[in-house]
């Protein structure tokens, strides 16, 4: 806990959009963040390297999706350019970790 809110993160993983005949993986863990009402994280990252290159992504999640206790976030985002062309990826995170660590 950190000033009475507990703070907390979540993991994501999937695969970009097919484009140019191809897609991408990705996977972090999300900005660690207060767990009030309405909140959403910052995730960022780089995707696998295929077709010899990667992409930069970085987006906000949508607010948190609460069931069972806990909660999640849905998110989507473009990738950077690279190649000449981009990927679009879409998802949910999984549900909160928190142990009072932060």
């Amino acid at each position: 806990m950190f000033g009475g809110v507990i703070m907390h993160f979540h993991y994501y993983l999937g695969n970009t959009s097919y484009n140019d005949g191809h897609r991408h993986r990705y996977q972090g863990m999300t900005s660690i963040d207060n767990d009030v009402l309405g909140h959403v994280h910052e995730m960022a990252g780089i995707t696998s390297f295929e077709d010899g290159h990667t992409h930069n992504y970085k987006s906000v999640t949508g607010p948190a999706i609460y069931a069972n206790g806990m909660h999640y976030h849905m998110y989507r985002g473009e990738t950077s350019v690279a190649d000449r062309h981009i990927h679009n990826y879409d998802g949910n995170t999984s549900f909160n970790f928190n142990n009072g660590w932060y």
